[in-house]
């Protein structure tokens, strides 16, 4: 499969997941905060995967389960319910305002 195929499947895929969050909320579902990491980035980082890297070429991360990339430039926040195209926004920066520290 080539590249664009697979990107295409790939932001079909999180627009789905969103529109999904979106019709569920209709009937009164909210998600769970316990998926939000703490900090006002929509991440944490991945200390077990950290530990094993001896130099600093890598950083890992743990992404927000809520937090979706759509593909050219929009990002959305399910949990929220927020498409956007905000470069702060591009930069993981996190909207919902849940468990700043």
């Amino acid at each position: 499969m080539n590249k664009k195929i697979k990107y295409f499947i790939f932001c079909t895929k999180n627009i789905i997941s969103f529109l999904w969050y979106k019709f569920i909320a209709l009937f009164g579902y909210k998600p769970d905060k316990k998926h939000i990491p703490p900090g006002f980035y929509c991440y944490e980082p991945d200390y077990e995967k950290n530990k094993t890297v001896n130099d600093f070429s890598s950083f890992y991360i743990k992404p927000c389960k809520y937090y979706k990339h759509l593909g050219k430039g929009y990002n959305a926040c399910t949990y929220v319910g927020v498409i956007s195209d905000d470069s702060v926004f591009d930069d993981q920066c996190k909207i919902c305002g849940e468990k700043y520290d």
